[in-house]
């Protein structure tokens, strides 16, 4: 009998492919379309991605004095150059015949993004501050018009952008060059003069391209996950070493940030990257690599130390206990050995998969060591406010000055949210009017003591509960879990949804301590996209797996 006969046979009979077959014909498939090429939408979406992570983090018209104003109307732009482009290749007939697929359908981030607009839009229609809701002009020029911009883009790169490497690639080694030059600001070196023209006891405030430091620290966050993502997956050693290049780089910018906020998303991707690690032998040591290489970072700075005799901006505990003191040895040698160890491990024995139980038991790990942190912070700020915690305090119990003053934001915050009538329950004051918010009852108390006025919760979270109430809130956190959850869940299928989805945890963990700002705000809701995009590809190429 011919194979066409053959063919004919079993679809007669019914007989249907077993999931190997399937999974190779999707394979098949996934070739075929991989050899045609990128489309003329998936090119111009791969542009627009390039230059948000290579242009936009060192775009500015007048040095670092309106860089809010410049990093918005880059993003702005751009994102409608794209949409232009977008709506010009269809109606010219371009990839007419290779329509992307399922740009109709809608995922639960989706929605949820929908959503969080709609009440952006709801509430700045109901704000007593509408003008300021719908610009933002009187906060960081998040009003609902950039969140209705940060939704266009998330549809378009979701639906557009296909996975590429080297994109991730060009983001680490720009991101190594602005790191690079925060450290030469830090011994005040300025090498594109910079930071020249600021007033000299505002300098220790600013930094590298990013501007604030504390912006620097939440572009850091976004930085250091994508090169340790990029280490762990690397497909062979000169890549490995590389990106070992660009992480030392980043974890140099990060000791120079010089913020706790960025050493809490270190420890939260860094937490997410060991579970994803604990598959195998070859993981885990890139994992340890990548602790090593962090930690030889912090000697490295202490060499330029040693050049720039010592004369570098001031440093916190946590930063100056990591570059100076000497203990720090003790751990770089420990890691060292144990990543030289399982090097040769892999390279005798190859990659070793770990027990299925590993991975869940980590997870397990991981999870309840974050609970019991939040439990002890709870219990100590609302619970037991009178033991004692000695130099702990600043960490553990929220008050007034816990934080560098955010906890009075933080409490002022939370008291605004519940007194302020169902409407704002609900819907909130209005995107980005906090600061409007916080100044009709604390104006004098805020510049009697600390002289100066919070323009924001200085929690990202915080402040869109109480700008955006309830439902925005839900809605945001919904973007976030539902984003990360399908990517984990794809993760033991395809490492590199590590790649994307890391920043996200990263950014969205300094973030608590943070405040959303066009200058780096941008890149979470890229990197949401990034996601995104990378989930409708891979079920699109694996309906068997995720239909």
């Amino acid at each position: 009998m011919s194979k066409k006969n053959k063919k004919a046979s079993a679809a007669e009979s019914g007989v249907k492919r077993t999931p190997a077959e399937s999974r190779g014909s999707a394979k098949k498939g996934s070739a075929v379309k991989a050899a045609r090429g990128l489309t003329m939408h998936e090119k111009f979406a791969g542009l627009f991605v390039i230059s948000m992570l290579s242009i936009f983090p060192i775009y500015m018209t007048d040095k670092l004095f309106h860089i809010r104003t410049d990093r918005l109307q880059y993003f702005e732009v751009t994102t409608f150059v794209l949409l232009f482009f977008i709506v010009a290749t269809y109606i010219c007939g371009i990839d007419r015949d290779r329509k992307p697929q399922r740009i109709f359908k809608m995922s639960v981030a989706d929605w949820a993004f929908i959503a969080f607009v709609v009440v952006c839009l709801i509430s700045a229609c109901l704000s007593e501050y509408g003008k300021e809701a719908f610009t933002g002009s009187e906060g960081r020029d998040s009003g609902f018009w950039l969140m209705a911009v940060y939704l266009l883009c998330f549809l378009l790169v979701s639906r557009y952008f296909k996975y590429k490497e080297v994109v991730f690639t060009i983001f680490a080694v720009m991101a190594s060059v602005i790191c690079f030059i925060g450290v030469l600001h830090e011994f005040s070196i300025d090498p594109f003069g910079l930071i020249v023209d600021i007033k000299k006891e505002q300098q220790k405030d600013f930094i590298s391209t990013i501007g604030n430091i504390n912006m620097f620290s939440a572009f850091v966050c976004v930085a250091l996950p994508v090169c340790s993502a990029l280490l762990v997956t690397a497909k062979d050693t000169l890549s490995a070493i590389f990106y070992a290049v660009t992480l030392a780089f980043c974890s140099m910018g990060l000791l120079v940030a010089n913020s706790l906020s960025g050493y809490f998303g270190l420890i939260s991707f860094m937490a997410v990257l060991f579970v994803f690690c604990c598959a195998g032998t070859k993981r885990i040591y890139r994992y340890f690599l990548t602790i090593t290489v962090m930690l030889m970072s912090t000697k490295i700075l202490r060499l330029m130390s040693l050049f720039f005799n010592d004369e570098y901006k001031n440093l916190q505990d946590v930063s100056y206990f990591l570059i100076f003191d000497n203990r720090v040895f003790i751990l770089l040698a420990v890691f060292a050995a144990v990543t030289a160890a399982l090097y040769f491990l892999c390279r005798k024995k190859g990659d070793l998969a770990a027990p299925k139980w590993v991975q869940p038991a980590a997870g397990a790990i991981v999870a309840l060591a974050a609970l019991a942190v939040v439990g002890v912070f709870v219990y100590f700020s609302f619970i037991d406010k009178e033991t004692d915690l000695g130099k702990f305090s600043k960490l553990l119990r929220l008050n007034d000055q816990w934080g560098t003053h955010r906890g009075y934001a933080w409490i002022r915050g939370m008291i605004l949210f519940k007194s302020n009538g169902i409407k704002n329950i609900l819907v909130g004051s209005g995107p980005d009017t906090f600061s409007q918010l916080i100044k009709g009852v604390y104006r004098e108390d805020m510049l009697k003591r600390h002289g100066s006025i919070f323009d924001t919760a200085h929690n990202e979270f915080l402040n869109y509960l109480v700008t955006t109430g309830v439902l925005g809130f839900a809605a945001y956190v919904t973007l976030l879990v539902s984003i990360l959850v399908r990517a984990i869940r794809r993760c033991r299928f395809d490492e590199t949804f590590i790649i994307v989805m890391l920043p996200i945890i990263g950014y969205a963990s300094q973030s608590v301590f943070s405040l959303a700002t066009p200058i780096i705000t941008p890149f979470l809701f890229l990197f949401l996209a990034l996601t995104e995009a990378h989930i409708r590809r891979y079920d699109l190429e694996h309906e068997e797996k995720f239909a």
